[in-house]
């Protein structure tokens, strides 16, 4: 059976092959769309400065007096007086205690009494020896009864000024714990003396650190008096390492003018930890980004973000120092970092 042709098809046909052969004859050829660069991603920048290292590490510590010493009686006898104000600041030598003396001076008296005889039998048969009328061995009896009852003199005054009890050197003395008409035994405690201008600060640094303990270098310390901060000289350390806390102990010394601090307070202790004249920048902690190795920062880099493996030496909850990795004038970037990669297109929108 004869078909009639579908026309409509194949006019479309017609106009789909004149088409094509036009393409391929370079006659009528549309311009294919170009894909638009990416845009830049605005980022905020700090730029970088090295600086000298200031890493504190903040360590408890204890003040203690610059001097201190328990006044005790070294012999049993009754006070006689007191020789200062209970808190009052007393000078170097001053007398503190009187005891009672009457029976050392009574036999300091006799002593001497008995001397001066022995002297002049010492004399008399010195002379008779002489002329021999009298044995080597006599003349030795009394002189050694003279040694004798010299020696004997010598106790006795020494006995005598340990009844008389000074001030080793000035400083505040406390609360007398006798008073006059009180009787005190041997190595009883009667006072407490303390030098208070200046002032010791203890404190145990890790063994790490240990390096970086040199003598004359200072350090910083504040109290829980006030956040004042006062400044020490470290002047001597503990010759080893404590085995159990794996710490040295340190003492340094700081100026204490008006006696305002005193001994036995809290103090807060902050030990550099830097070696000296090192360099560091310091960054938003920001601009970090944790890895499996460490942390990494981007910089902007000829128009694109580049990322650079640093290494910190310290952290807070706002800044890290970093010691390698970055160069002093880089640009870092602190924001929008969660949208950057490697060579991504950034532009600059605010410059810190």
């Amino acid at each position: 059976m004869f078909r009639i042709p579908n026309f409509p098809n194949l006019l479309s046909l017609a106009v789909s092959v004149s088409f094509l052969a036009a393409c391929s004859n370079g006659k009528s050829t549309p311009q294919q769309a170009t894909a638009a660069p990416s845009p830049a991603l605005p980022v905020d920048i700090v730029l970088a400065k090295a600086d000298t290292l200031r890493q504190l590490e903040s360590i408890t510590g204890t003040t203690l007096p610059f001097r201190e010493v328990t006044i005790r009686s070294e012999v049993p006898q009754r006070i006689l007086q007191v020789g200062f104000r209970d808190g009052a600041e007393v000078a170097a030598g001053q007398l503190l205690y009187k005891l009672n003396d009457a029976d050392l001076q009574a036999r300091l008296k006799q002593l001497s009494a008995e001397l001066q005889l022995a002297g002049l039998n010492e004399k008399r048969l010195s002379d008779l020896l002489k002329s021999e009328t009298v044995k080597q061995q006599e003349y030795d009896e009394v002189a050694t009864r003279l040694n004798v009852l010299q020696a004997q003199k010598e106790i006795m005054q020494a006995e005598l000024t340990k009844t008389t009890i000074h001030a080793p050197f000035a400083g505040r003395i406390g609360i007398t714990k006798a008073v006059a008409g009180a009787y005190v035994t041997p190595n009883a405690e009667l006072a407490s003396l303390q030098d208070l201008g200046q002032i010791k600060i203890n404190f145990a640094v890790p063994e790490k650190y240990l390096p970086l303990v040199k003598t004359g270098a200072t350090v910083h310390f504040t109290t829980e008096l006030s956040g004042e901060q006062f400044t020490a000289t470290i002047h001597a350390t503990e010759p080893g390492v404590n085995a159990d806390n794996r710490s040295v102990l340190v003492q340094a010394v700081a100026a204490n003018p008006g006696g305002r601090l005193k001994g036995g307070l809290s103090a807060r202790v902050y030990f550099s930890t830097a070696e000296s004249n090192a360099k560091g920048i310091t960054v938003p902690t920001e601009a970090l980004i944790p890895g499996g190795k460490g942390y990494v920062v981007f910089i902007k880099k000829g128009g694109a973000a580049k990322m650079s493996p640093v290494t910190i030496a310290g952290r807070t909850d706002t800044h890290a120092v970093i010691t390698a990795g970055l160069q002093d004038g880089d640009s870092v970037i602190v924001s929008n970092i969660l949208k950057l990669g490697d060579g991504t297109p950034v532009q600059a929108v605010v410059s810190k």
